[in-house]
């Protein structure tokens, strides 16, 4: 008869699964940290972003008062005799310029705009869209995105309206040419 004794002195197997539990739960928490690190400068950015498009914007709304400014005071010289077509189209070309990086500026402030939203987590909230809609696959009411309601295009059309304006020479602001 034999008697086969086994008493644990270690138990082995059970301490290397504790121990790797214990890294895994380590290496999860400094992916945590390390996505929570991540958001926080990416909403930084997108907000440093937003001031310094916003300051862009600010910046060619005022070189756009100034442009009109000026091809008005070149008109009137103009008007006077005291001016050549050359500095009118000049100045009116200085606003064309200017009105473009106008648009350019809002462009780049919404686009910064929709990335804080979305780095903040408020992009679907604050364009108005529901998720329930979305899982019922019904929309209940439209979203509030510019785009589709035209409110974003607004500035941009009546500068283009203006800029074509200038183009075909009408209304008041037609130089004439001097011979």
């Amino acid at each position: 008869m034999g008697l086969q004794l086994s008493i644990p002195i270690r138990n082995r197997v059970s301490q290397a699964t504790q121990i790797r539990s214990e890294l895994e739960y380590r290496q999860a928490q400094m992916r945590i940290q390390q996505l929570e690190n991540q958001v926080r400068i990416e909403v930084r950015n997108a907000q440093f972003a937003v001031q310094q498009n916003r300051a862009a914007v600010e910046s060619a709304q005022a070189a756009v008062e100034l442009g009109h400014q000026s091809l008005d005071a070149e008109q009137k010289k103009y008007a006077l005799g005291a001016s050549t077509t050359t500095l009118v189209l000049q100045n009116q070309t200085t606003l064309a310029q200017a009105e473009s990086t106008l648009v350019s500026a809002m462009a780049a402030y919404e686009k910064s705009r929709t990335e804080l939203d979305r780095a903040t987590g408020l992009l679907l909230d604050h364009a108005g869209i529901l998720l329930a809609d979305a899982e019922r696959g019904q929309v209940t009411h439209m979203p509030n995105v510019p785009a589709a309601t035209g409110a974003a295009a607004e500035p941009a059309t009546r500068i283009r309206r203006s800029l074509i304006q200038r183009i075909k020479w009408g209304g008041s602001r037609c130089p004439r040419s001097k011979t």
